[in-house]
């Protein structure tokens, strides 16, 4: 008996080794899974910070179009509520401008790895950036602070899967270059689309008299 028991031990070590080497060289589906759940919904979230994008322009417009309006009249004081109003509307539409363009550069990254040493290196800084967008998105789009935090989990688990495969960690405790740099791209385009885009954009520019 007590033979019996240790040659099943010993097959069930030599099965279980061998899985092991099985998912090291073709992955487990639940994980390919998650990849192509993670760019669905990273695809949704840049549609929608579009779409809200364009709201946002269009009330921008409007919205100068009647403080411009207010000061022709010499209404002052609606002048400057609208202004108020404006200033406001515009930090919304920097936000989203540059939330889009970094889950756009973060999106690229992924569909650009060619094989799983790349898509390791893509991982960690587009979960990064992920989760930066999340919180700068928060305070003014509840809805896309919730879609962004899901996905966050969805990123975290789809690492925590890689490492198991891989056998090392590949979770870094600070901002990557990588991530910081598309951050910092990300500010710098929103910027500046703001600036071209929008009548009268950039809130410290003189009001018309």
């Amino acid at each position: 008996m007590p033979d019996n028991i240790s040659d099943k031990w010993q097959a069930q070590e030599k099965g279980s080794a061998a899985e092991k080497i099985r998912e090291q060289i073709v992955p487990p589906p639940p994980m390919s899974q998650r990849l192509e759940t993670a760019k669905r919904k990273l695809r949704e979230q840049i549609v929608h910070l579009d779409r809200i994008s364009e709201r946002l322009s269009a009330r921008d417009k409007d919205l100068y179009e009647k403080m411009v309006k207010a000061y022709g009249e010499h209404d002052s004081e609606r002048a400057k509520l609208l202004a108020n109003e404006l200033a406001e509307l515009r930090k919304m539409e920097q936000k989203t401008h540059y939330g889009k363009y970094a889950l756009e550069r973060a999106y690229t990254r992924i569909e650009m790895a060619k094989d799983y040493g790349d898509m390791v290196a893509a991982l960690v800084p587009v979960g990064q950036v992920v989760k930066s967008v999340r919180g700068t998105l928060g305070e003014f789009f509840p809805s896309s602070s919730a879609a962004l935090d899901e996905l966050s989990g969805i990123m975290n688990e789809t690492i925590v899967s890689f490492s198991n495969i891989t056998g090392s960690s590949i979770i870094s405790g600070g901002m990557s270059e990588d991530a910081e740099m598309i951050l910092k791209e990300a500010a710098a385009v929103a910027e500046s689309r703001l600036k071209d885009k929008l009548p009268g954009a950039g809130t410290d520019q003189p009001l018309p008299e």
